[in-house]
């Protein structure tokens, strides 16, 4: 009798790119840019990639700095992670008490990061204790230390992130591309269990997506499973 509302948040959208509703398999709605516009009819599948979360180490059971996340290109082509319009790189970021807000760069050689299609990078938090812990990682494979701040091992929103249009103030709205918010499975919310393994916090596994293509923010597209970062 007296309304109704109903409100979503979301973040900047690439050009001719539609915001839609998605039902994830908890039952739960995310609010996210869609694979097509589909006015007056069903909603599309959400938009994935062409760069995606392929795989989280948050809690190592050795070394804290070996955490990593790797991140893939499904895509045909090559990607550039980085806007010359802008000059700005794309972003890896935890979206909470962590610190990471990472601008994926090859400081070393002064140039942006390009992903081949099917290629594997690696973000971890320290490159040595990286190594020590998963020596195996492929040779060649691009690896890039965010340095500041860490993984949350109880779970948390981790994102990455595109630049997009400059606001008033000449900084870029950032363009969502991929987002996890993980958990170590212990963190029920609102009644729910929470499905999330266990076996990742400190337990030797790691989190590691089931197919790349599907959208990733739902329990049901992740699985724990022995280490396997850049292969």
């Amino acid at each position: 009798l007296t309304g109704y509302t109903d409100e979503e948040d979301f973040d900047a959208s690439e050009t001719n790119v539609s915001f839609g509703r998605y039902r994830k398999s908890t039952g739960t709605f995310n609010f996210v840019a869609m694979s097509e516009k589909t006015p007056n009819a069903g909603n599309a599948y959400p938009k994935v990639g062409p760069v995606v979360i392929s795989e989280i180490m948050y809690h190592p059971q050795n070394r804290g700095g070996a955490e990593y996340v790797e991140l893939l290109n499904i895509g045909q082509s090559n990607e550039t992670l980085y806007d010359t319009t802008v000059g700005k790189a794309w972003k890896f970021a935890d979206v909470g008490a962590g610190g990471i807000e990472f601008a994926i760069y090859d400081t070393d050689l002064n140039r942006s990061v390009t992903i081949a299609p099917n290629e594997r990078i690696l973000l971890v938090r320290d490159k040595d204790d990286f190594a020590a812990e998963f020596p195996a990682a492929p040779p060649g494979t691009q690896i890039y230390a965010w340095s500041t701040g860490g993984l949350s091992n109880g779970g948390e929103k981790i994102q990455l992130s595109k630049p997009g249009d400059l606001d008033e103030f000449g900084e870029p709205y950032w363009i969502r591309i991929d987002r996890v918010v993980y958990s170590d499975g212990s963190h029920p919310k609102n009644g729910a269990s929470d499905q999330w393994p266990t076996s990742t916090d400190a337990g030797g596994k790691s989190l590691t997506r089931n197919v790349a293509t599907e959208y990733g923010n739902d329990i049901a597209n992740w699985q724990a499973a022995d280490p396997t970062p850049g292969w």
